[in-house]
């Protein structure tokens, strides 16, 4: 088991086959509430990219990132979109154990690994605002997924490094 416990089960705790098959075996989402989400999702995006910008010197704004993913987690959870959740709460737990000075020397790959699951999960919002048009593929949620278990390879690398 690896320092953080973060692992593909954990970020999409649901088989690749389900996550095949499509939105309607995954996501059961208050389609009431969702235009509030997404409202609010898109705030947070926005929120988090600006945090990536401005992000040019130390400190890193790491605890910031992980409250935008935090809240975005739960919002998603609360109105039933999981893969949404699952994204922004495997890349919120990552960053929470991940010490200052691990985040300043991985910050390209942080940076990365971060618009690749904004990318994700804007996808994701339009999917479930026009399903028909715009499924999302396996592979995209998939590749999300990946970048996270690799930065958690090269902060774990760090550490093994500095002990």
């Amino acid at each position: 088991m690896n320092p953080y416990g973060v692992t593909l089960d954990k970020i999409i705790p649901l088989s690749l086959d389900r996550l095949e098959a499509g939105a309607s075996t995954l996501d059961e989402i208050d389609k009431e509430l969702f235009p509030f989400f997404e409202e609010e999702a898109k705030t947070e995006l926005k929120s988090i990219e600006t945090l990536l910008h401005g992000w040019d010197k130390p400190p890193p704004p790491i605890n910031d990132l992980v409250r935008q993913f935090h809240t975005l987690k739960g919002a998603a959870n609360s109105i039933g979109h999981v893969r949404i959740g699952a994204l922004a709460g495997g890349i919120k737990d990552l960053l929470e154990q991940m010490p200052p000075d691990h985040a300043t020397a991985l910050q390209p790959q942080i940076i990365k690994t971060n618009i690749q699951v904004i990318g994700a999960i804007q996808a994701l919002l339009q999917e479930a605002r026009d399903p028909e048009h715009n499924a999302v593929k396996k592979e995209q949620i998939v590749l999300a997924i990946q970048a996270i278990l690799r930065l958690q390879e090269m902060e774990i690398s760090l550490r093994d490094e500095q002990t």
